[in-house]
């Protein structure tokens, strides 16, 4: 999940992506409408994204169920 997608699937939630320290960590915060922050980092902001908000993981096609005639 990308930045701006996250923004559009959680609108209730507050956003805040830094990077304060040259090459270091990538930080995301993350501000709930009661006001907690939850705070994730990671080297690339992608990786911060994805430690909040996990991918999926992708699932195999289904296989076509057995029936008498096979």
């Amino acid at each position: 999940m990308t930045f701006d997608e996250a923004r559009e699937k959680f609108p209730s939630l507050g956003l805040g992506l830094y990077g304060m320290e040259p090459g270091q960590a990538v930080t995301l915060e993350v501000y709930s409408p009661d006001g907690q922050v939850f705070s994730f980092r990671g080297a690339t902001a992608q990786a911060a994204l994805d430690l909040a908000f996990p991918p999926e993981p992708e699932t195999p096609p289904a296989e076509p169920a057995e029936n008498v005639f096979d």
